[in-house]
């Protein structure tokens, strides 16, 4: 009994992290993860939205994950309860995330002009990089377009950026509504397609996919949409335990490409490696760095895009938002 209270004692420095499920988070989502003098406690939290709506409300958590969007907006509003590592646990292409009607007739961005859009949150990280897109790529301003919600945001939206969004109350009623023709488009920020009748809507882009790789190819970013995030608290004494978290994280995601190299090299199903190498091949090996210079060209980017849609008034330098480990 005394060498089983002895294991479960903790060693080195208690620190509880939520997120949701990331396979480079490796043996940290084993529930408990002791190395590098910390003691990590993982906690899954599914939808993100749920834990980013907690995390604001409360700072429960010493180690978060957090919307890129609503990180930028609130750290200009004065929220210091966290500051930011420069790690990024999503990074989704775009432009498969707009949805239209099965018979529209709408097949490029540039026919969104006019149109009514329906958004989850209009703050969202996915949203503002699709405007951004809009806008860069298409020539279509927010303004171009009247927007429709689902959900109250998580961050008040600044007076001019509210003014031109409707509120609709609840986030499944804009594909209702898309259906009934009260919309033109819906952004579905998932992977999967919307839980809906089967043939019933399609992407607004028929080669979303070649769309997505055009856009890396001219802009050399793929869309960050979720950081980690350490309560200021851990910093008073230095970037000791930041140092050491990063670390951790660091370890798991190159043991994770190892291991899917591995996976790779295995055949366990058909395609797979040619898959792998094409990936490799456009994004380079390491599609998700750590750090603030590797990762300088998209958030950038995404601060732009957020700085020209108003919902942040100045472009922050990077070392305001991100600790530099």
């Amino acid at each position: 009994m005394a060498e089983k209270q002895a294991e479960a004692a903790p060693r080195g420095i208690p620190l509880d992290l939520a997120s949701n499920y990331y396979p480079f988070f490796g043996s940290v989502m084993s529930g408990r993860h002791q190395a590098h003098g910390l003691d990590i406690r993982w906690h899954y939290v599914d939808p993100p939205n749920k834990l980013f709506r907690r995390v604001l409300k409360s700072p429960r958590y010493d180690i978060t994950e957090l919307s890129l969007s609503s990180y930028a907006m609130m750290r200009e509003q004065g929220w210091r309860a966290y500051k930011a590592f420069p790690i990024f646990t999503s990074r989704r292409f775009r432009h498969s995330a707009l949805f239209v009607r099965a018979d529209s007739k709408l097949v490029s961005g540039e026919q969104l002009k006019g149109r009514r859009v329906g958004v989850p949150d209009f703050h969202m990280t996915a949203a503002v990089w699709i405007r951004g897109i809009l806008q860069e790529e298409f020539g279509v301003k927010p303004e171009d377009i009247r927007w429709f919600t689902g959900r109250v945001e998580r961050v008040k939206l600044p007076p001019a950026v509210a003014d031109r969004v409707e509120y609709v109350g609840k986030e499944a009623r804009l594909f209702d509504w898309l259906l009934e023709k009260k919309l033109d488009a819906v952004i579905y920020a998932h992977l999967s397609k919307p839980p809906l009748p089967e043939g019933s809507v399609r992407r607004l882009f028929p080669d979303a996919v070649e769309q997505e790789k055009a856009y890396f190819r001219k802009h050399g970013v793929i869309p960050i949409m979720h950081l980690m995030a350490l309560k200021e608290k851990h910093l008073e004494k230095g970037l000791g335990i930041a140092r050491k978290v990063e670390r951790v994280l660091r370890k798991e995601k190159e043991s994770f490409f190892k291991r899917l190299d591995r996976v790779s090299s295995a055949g366990v199903l058909p395609w797979f490696s040619e898959y792998i190498e094409n990936t490799a091949g456009t994004l380079g090996s390491d599609p998700w760095p750590h750090g603030i210079e590797a990762n300088r060209k998209g958030l950038e980017k995404f601060l732009d895009y957020s700085m020209a849609q108003g919902l942040i008034s100045r472009r922050p330098d990077l070392r305001e938002l991100f600790i530099d480990v």
